[in-house]
């Protein structure tokens, strides 16, 4: 074996290694103190590709929630409106059949009528009035959301409804509208004939309203599902990019710890091969 000086194999083998294991080391202490797994590209060029995709998707899951959230607050808005119709054409059909009693006189009948004339007025009012972030939504629009992440898979559209005094009395305008259900002493209603006229024009208003909150609905049962549906997806989605992106801290301690010996040993035998070419001065001295 040749004795040299200039070249100290021992001690390169030895450094290289310390290299490698404080290499390892600093990367332990990385994902333990970041929490990450990946911290860089490089360190799983796969799995950041992998765990980027994932993130658009629980990102976009994430959003059709709220917009299925938004979605069901819309509908609870319009169906909470319509609840307060209901009551008013209760009432407006109730004046009518107590507008019929034989004891009724024309002055009761004037009083009864202007009620009425007050609850078709607050009707239009209503349906003018209800909006959602400044959207009408009684005078027959609808509304359509996308709950995918792409914008691409099946629309959820709430049904329109028109609730204008006009759209459920009759009447091209409010006056008309009003006229229609009169039962003061100056309108045609003094007959029974003329007062099943305006309990059946309220009746099919009635019918109306309820189609519409029965539609809205169903609609809104609809946004319970989609919301607990993609929530579910989103937990397995995170769950799934976790166990690509996140550090295992059992495995990084015991990492950790494996190399912070390596690294004291490859330390120890560093300074040993160092110290065999101290050897060599033995022969000069001799």
């Amino acid at each position: 074996m040749s004795v040299v000086i200039n070249t100290n194999y021992a001690a390169v083998l030895a450094r290289k290694n310390l290299a490698q294991t404080q290499r390892a080391m600093d990367k332990s202490v990385e994902r333990l103190s970041s929490g990450r797994r990946i911290g860089a590209t490089r360190d799983d060029a796969a799995g950041a590709a992998i765990a980027g995709r994932m993130e658009s998707q629980i990102r976009g899951l994430a959003m059709g929630i709220r917009h299925a959230k938004d979605g069901q607050s819309l509908t609870l808005t319009a169906e909470g409106a319509m609840q307060e119709l209901n009551k008013i054409l209760q009432r407006m059909r109730e004046l009518a059949v107590q507008s019929s009693s034989g004891i009724a006189s024309n002055n009761d009948r004037d009083y009864l009528n202007l009620e009425m004339q007050n609850l078709v007025s607050q009707i239009d009012a209503i349906a003018s009035n209800t909006k959602f972030n400044n959207k009408n939504l009684l005078t027959g629009e609808s509304f359509t959301f996308y709950t995918d992440i792409d914008v691409a898979g099946s629309a959820i559209t709430t049904p329109g409804a028109s609730m204008q005094a006009t759209k459920l009395i009759g009447g091209s305008n409010l006056a008309q509208a009003t006229t229609l259900v009169s039962i003061g002493s100056d309108a045609k209603v003094t007959s029974l004939t003329g007062i099943v006229s305006v309990i059946s024009i309220i009746d099919a208003a009635l019918a109306t309203v309820d189609n519409r909150r029965a539609a809205l609905g169903a609609v809104s049962n609809r946004f319970d599902h989609i919301v607990d549906n993609l929530q579910n997806v989103i937990n397995n989605t995170v769950s799934s990019k976790s166990r690509i992106v996140d550090a295992d801290f059992s495995v990084e301690t015991t990492e950790l710890t494996r190399n912070t010996v390596l690294q004291q040993a490859a330390t120890s035998m560093l300074a040993q091969a160092n110290a065999q070419k101290n050897s060599i001065l033995a022969l000069i001295q001799q």
